[in-house]
């Protein structure tokens, strides 16, 4: 499955990337050696489980290596127009680019080959762009509900408490942490940075304050309480 973002800025140059969720885990071209930041061992994330012996470079940083250098002289609040075609319909949103660009890298980041943030694919199947904390709260849950009923069809302990969630975006809150220190490391500025702040935020709130966002979620389902109380 293909996901098309096309950028275009307020001079009218464009950037369009094609992201395909369904790729197979980004490798060097030996051609055509990748920057040195990409390196697994170039600050690597602290709970990262790859080896440079088998992963020389980090997945994540393969598959970002093209959007962030064109997005490396580009200032976060730089006013943009983002298209994201996927194969059932089009989003078109006038905001920044940090927004854009959050929006862009985490699919990537979802759909890598890194063990870690290609925990959250399945939502890259029905990817939602622009998608603030409140609606990025009800889908994680959603599909991590969907998954422990998966989980114990197969004859598993379903996680219905939610704590393997929280596990899974302390791991991600980690890794967009140290991502954000890899790029700085690199001299990577504005933009690229923004976003990778963005993305942390959003896991940040799943991860630290799940259950006060939990109940702000709950007035949306009192006709279910009415009915099971009637």
């Amino acid at each position: 499955m293909n996901v098309e973002y096309t950028f275009t800025m307020s001079d009218g140059r464009s950037h369009r990337f094609t992201v395909n969720v369904d790729r197979p885990c980004a490798k060097a071209d030996p051609a055509n050696p990748p920057p040195g930041w990409t390196a697994l061992d170039f600050h690597k994330c602290r709970n990262c489980p790859l080896r440079p012996e088998t992963h020389p470079h980090c997945p994540v940083a393969l598959d970002l290596q093209e959007i962030t250098a064109r997005f490396q002289a580009v200032h976060a609040l730089d006013s943009v127009t983002v298209e994201v075609r996927t194969p059932e319909r089009t989003y078109i949103k006038y905001c920044d680019v940090q927004t854009g660009l959050r929006a862009l890298l985490g699919l990537v980041m979802a759909s890598s080959g890194c063990p870690i943030t290609s925990r959250l694919k399945a939502l890259s199947y029905y990817h939602l762009p622009f998608a603030n904390a409140e609606e990025t709260l009800f889908r994680a849950v959603a599909a991590h509900l969907l998954q422990q009923y998966f989980v114990q069809k197969a004859g598993g302990q379903p996680d219905l408490e939610l704590k393997r969630l929280r596990e899974l975006y302390e791991d991600l809150r980690m890794v967009n942490t140290d991502f954000e220190a890899r790029l700085r490391a690199a001299n990577h500025q504005d933009s690229n940075l923004a976003a990778i702040i963005a993305l942390n935020f959003l896991s940040a709130a799943v991860s630290c304050s799940l259950d006060e966002a939990l109940a702000r979620l709950r007035p949306r389902f009192a006709t279910v309480f009415e009915s099971a109380s009637s």
